[in-house]
């Protein structure tokens, strides 16, 4: 009998971290909804990571990972986001950093952009 309530216990601790993983995960913005930020389609978006993974060297994740963290910090216009993107890509590759501190140090290099706070929301 206490092997089939530890068992039930064990579960339900499994369940639990379950849905506090799947609940507590913050919200991702969608694609369509950052594009509109710069002024671009979420198409051309998805062109550009593999445009400045060739480039750079990075990761197509990395890549796709900063062209959405700087479309979504609102701080560059569509005309700048993929130098903007290329940069931070070049720095997270030399530098080893993730995409989330490379795009702060490029947006913490733009004067009017409010820096590492213009990522707060994504």
């Amino acid at each position: 009998m206490r092997k089939h309530i530890a068992t039930l216990a064990g579960l339900a601790l499994a369940l639990a971290f379950v849905v506090l993983f799947f609940h507590g995960r913050p919200e991702t913005k969608p694609l369509d909804q950052v594009a509109d930020r710069v002024g671009l389609k979420a198409d051309d978006l998805v062109a550009m990571a593999p445009r400045i993974s060739s480039q750079t060297g990075a990761t197509m994740g990395t890549s796709r990972r900063l062209v959405y963290l700087m479309a979504c910090s609102g701080a560059t216009t569509g005309a700048t986001l993929e130098a903007q993107a290329k940069l931070a890509a070049g720095i997270a590759e030399k530098q080893r950093m993730t995409p989330r501190e490379a795009a702060r140090t490029v947006l913490s290099a733009m004067p009017a952009t409010g820096g590492a706070d213009a990522l707060r929301d994504c």
